[in-house]
């Protein structure tokens, strides 16, 4: 058996589905760039890493069992009144937690949106 089947092999006894996917791509780019040995198995296991994160991302959000799944770049912020998209991406750079400030947010009980949005002093 080659080197290469029986790595490969070995990868598939041990479940590293994430080096696996990526070990073609790595070894060519790791010849081309004449990565170190220890940058190459750096490589993979960031391979591996990103794969089950992945997985276990889909596998949580299939067991949540979400209706659709939305996000922030789909969202239409013209038929939101109240706020807006520079604000909320404000929200999202996270400095009101370096400020040590809770963020409240107010809005109708029970539709899931919220109108405004206030921070407050510990």
């Amino acid at each position: 058996m080659k080197a290469y089947e029986q790595t490969v092999q070995l990868l598939s006894n041990l479940q590293l589905k994430g080096i696996m996917k990526r070990i073609d791509e790595e070894i060519n780019e790791a010849e081309t760039q004449k990565v170190s040995y220890v940058g190459f198995l750096n490589s993979l296991l960031q391979a591996e890493i990103t794969d089950r994160r992945e997985r276990r991302l889909r596998r949580n959000m299939s067991a949540a069992h979400f209706p659709v799944e939305k996000t922030l770049e789909g969202f239409e912020f013209g038929k939101v009144k109240g706020i807006t998209k520079s604000e909320v991406m404000q929200l999202l750079d996270f400095r009101w937690l370096d400020n040590h400030r809770n963020l409240l947010l107010f809005g109708p009980p029970g539709v899931g949106n919220y109108r405004k949005f206030l921070f407050m002093e510990r």
